[in-house]
């Protein structure tokens, strides 16, 4: 575990703002509704202006100075943004003033961030998510049940024992910390995102998966990908000769030629070899298109019925992948996707408000990355805790590998602002089109 393993001595005696500082009335969801209060006139910021520091697990950026405005996106602990030099406002439930960040929207310094860059918070989460990397953090899980522990606020040097965490359990590290535990003894810590702490022995490193979907060549895509073991490539001749095994989650450029033989269909794949198309999950560019596809726009192709995923600009395919999802089913009302045309509302480095349980497996699942929420209320983010891409799931959402997740996520809008850790969708939005 990369980060794991150089141990800090973090300056954690403000941490506990994560954990309590206000975050705008209990971190209302994205999209919460502004009242009818007049707008105060302000320029953003230029992006090289002085910075203010978030210190709050969630600190919000609304579109305006009042704490019933409408949230716009949200910073995480540690992160740094542009600010006004001045607060533009300042009020009773905000005394020491909102200010303005860039590129957008105004950030209270009462609500979980500071104008001291030197806070403690800021150096213990220094740590800051990396946007080019398959996942924006070191990721780690449980190798046993284990204790989750907060800062006790009586002892500088000290834990208290918050819960258990059930093994399995998927999570960020940020950080380590050398503290006294419940018992009396000593124990080196993992730092989560949230300023939570977890015994660094009972971790191991997340196994990510290695799925990697295909771009598209030229304007086409054919491109099969391998869903099960024991799969071969063959020769054809008078009889289908095997060649060679093929790995779990391979992709196979195709040539678009296909034969009968033996009583199976055969693709050929792009180096002259042969695979039966039971065998493998196949992706094509789409015939019968959407209304979406004819507005030349970004969109997003999501067949559930072959666990696949498309990336189109209008007509044309730009990479396509597999995808985790529910089938559509009737019968099971809390797994059944929900199909249709959605748009994304907001996007996420790591959903820091989903329920630990959405991801539907037998232990609790921190921090999904590089998250999309639809209008169907249903998300798209990266699985770090299986590989079962292309096949079915428990849950309505929809689940890439990592690396996929990540080239989804900078292909869909809105842009992420430089600093911010969510941002809610405004004006043109990327359409997913959820079909079977």
């Amino acid at each position: 575990m990369a980060r794991l393993g150089s141990v800090r001595r973090l300056g954690l005696g403000a941490l506990s703002c994560l954990l309590s500082c206000s975050t705008n009335g209990g971190e209302p969801p994205l999209g919460k509704l502004a009242d009818d209060a007049e707008l105060l006139s302000f320029e953003p910021p230029p992006e090289d202006g002085p910075k203010l520091g978030a210190i709050a697990n969630v600190t919000p950026v609304l579109e305006r100075p009042t704490r019933q405005a409408r949230e716009i996106g949200y910073l995480h602990a540690g992160a740094r943004v542009a600010r006004s030099p001045e607060p533009i406002t300042k009020s009773k439930d905000c005394p020491d003033g909102y200010y303005a960040v860039h590129p957008r929207g105004v950030v209270c310094v009462n609500h979980g961030a500071t104008l001291d860059l030197r806070h403690p918070t800021l150096a213990a989460m220094a740590i800051q998510p990396s946007l080019d990397e398959p996942l924006p953090y070191a990721y780690a899980r449980a190798t046993s049940d284990t204790p989750l522990f907060e800062r006790d606020p009586e002892h500088s040097d000290a834990v208290r024992a918050l819960g258990t965490l059930k093994k399995g359990a998927g999570m960020a590290v940020v950080g380590s910390w050398t503290a006294r535990v419940p018992d009396g003894g000593t124990e080196r810590l993992a730092l989560l995102p949230s300023g939570r702490f977890v015994r660094a022995a009972d971790l191991g490193a997340a196994r990510v998966p290695e799925l990697s979907g295909q771009a598209a060549e030229d304007d086409r895509l054919a491109v099969a990908f391998v869903v099960k073991r024991g799969v071969s490539t063959f020769r054809l001749g008078k009889e289908p000769e095997r060649v060679g095994g093929l790995d779990y989650h391979a992709k196979l450029p195709l040539s678009g030629r296909s034969r009968d033989a033996a009583g199976a269909i055969f693709l050929e794949t792009a180096d002259a070899l042969w695979v039966r198309k039971q065998d493998v999950t196949s992706v094509l560019a789409r015939k019968n298109l959407p209304e979406v596809a004819r507005t030349g726009r970004r969109w997003i192709d999501v067949s559930v019925g072959t666990g696949t995923l498309v990336l189109y600009e209008g007509a044309r395919p730009i990479f396509a992948t597999l995808v985790a999802t529910a089938r559509p089913d009737e019968r099971a009302k809390g797994a059944s996707v929900r199909l249709g045309t959605f748009e994304v509302t907001s996007k996420h480095v790591t959903h820091l408000r989903a329920d630990p349980e959405r991801a539907g497996e037998r232990f609790p699942v921190y921090d999904l990355p590089w998250a999309l929420e639809l209008s169907s209320g249903q998300l798209l983010y990266g699985a770090y805790f299986h590989d079962r891409f292309g096949m079915a799931q428990g849950t309505r959402d929809f689940a890439l590998s990592p690396a996929d997740a990540r080239r989804v996520f900078e292909f869909a809008l809105p842009e992420l602002p430089p600093g911010w850790h969510a941002v809610r969708a405004e004006g043109e939005r990327t359409p997913v089109v959820v079909r079977d």
